[in-house]
C-alpha cells in the first residue's frame, strides 16, 4: 500500500517543491498523490493555496475523432439517384440503422438530418421522402414537421387535398392531420389510437 502523509500535516520542503514541480507540469491530484505517496486531498490543498486550476482531464485514447459527418460518412454506400444505403449497426429488435457518437447511440435518420439541417435537432421521428426504401442520405430526409408539409403539397397537387377541420371523432385537422406517402391525408391520432386498441387486443 502506498505511503500517504495525514490530511492537514504540512509537507516537507523539498515535497513542496516536488508538488509545486508537478503541478505546473500539469499533473492531476491522484498523479500527485501516487508520485509522491501523499493523500489526494492534500494534493488539492495545495493546488488551491497555490492558485493553480484543476487539471484537465486527459481525452481517452480510443475516443473517435471523427466528426458526426465524417463517421456516418464510413457506412453508407451510394446508389443511383442520390440514394445513400446504410451498412453499418442496426438494431437487433427492428433493424434500425444506428451508429455511436460520443458514446451515445443514435440513429443513422437523425445524424443524416442534423447533417443536412446545420445540426438542428429533429422534431419526431425522421424518415426518408424518396422512393427507395431504407435510404439515409441527409438531403432525401425530413422530421415530422418538413415531412407533413411536402405531403401536404403533394395532397394539394394530386387533388387529395381535405378541407374538413376535424376527423370523424373530432380531432381538430389542423393538429392532428398527417399526410401518406402518396399525399392521402388521415388523422394521425386516430391512427396511433387504432394502433394502440390493435396491439392490447393481440
Amino acid at each position: 500500500m502506498e505511503q500517504t502523509t495525514p490530511i492537514g500535516r504540512p509537507l516537507s520542503a523539498p515535497l513542496r517543491k516536488q508538488l509545486a514541480a508537478l503541478l505546473d507540469a500539469g499533473a492531476s491530484n491522484r498523479a500527485i498523490a501516487r508520485e509522491l505517496g501523499i493523500d489526494r486531498n492534500t494534493a488539492a490543498r495545495y493546488r488551491t493555496s497555490l492558485g493553480v486550476p484543476v487539471a484537465p482531464t486527459p481525452e481517452p485514447a480510443n475516443r473517435c475523432t471523427l466528426t458526426p459527418a465524417q463517421k456516418f460518412a464510413q457506412f453508407v454506400r451510394p446508389l443511383d439517384g442520390g440514394h445513400l444505403e446504410w451498412t453499418g449497426r442496426r438494431t437487433s429488435s427492428s433493424g434500425t440503422p444506428v451508429l455511436t457518437i460520443n458514446g451515445r447511440t443514435v440513429t443513422a435518420r437523425s445524424t443524416g438530418y442534423r447533417i443536412a439541417h446545420n445540426d438542428r435537432a429533429p422534431k419526431g421521428y425522421v424518415t426518408a421522402e424518396c422512393d427507395y426504401e431504407g435510404c439515409v442520405a441527409p438531403e432525401h430526409l425530413q422530421d415530422e414537421p418538413g415531412r407533413t408539409r411536402l405531403r401536404a403539397q403533394l395532397a394539394a397537387l394530386t387533388g387529395q387535398e381535405s378541407h374538413l377541420t376535424e376527423c370523424a371523432r373530432g380531432h381538430a385537422a389542423a393538429e392532428h392531420r398527417r399526410y401518406g406517402p402518396d399525399g392521402f391525408p388521415y388523422c394521425g391520432t386516430c391512427q396511433n389510437e387504432n394502433k394502440r386498441a390493435q396491439r392490447a387486443a393481440a
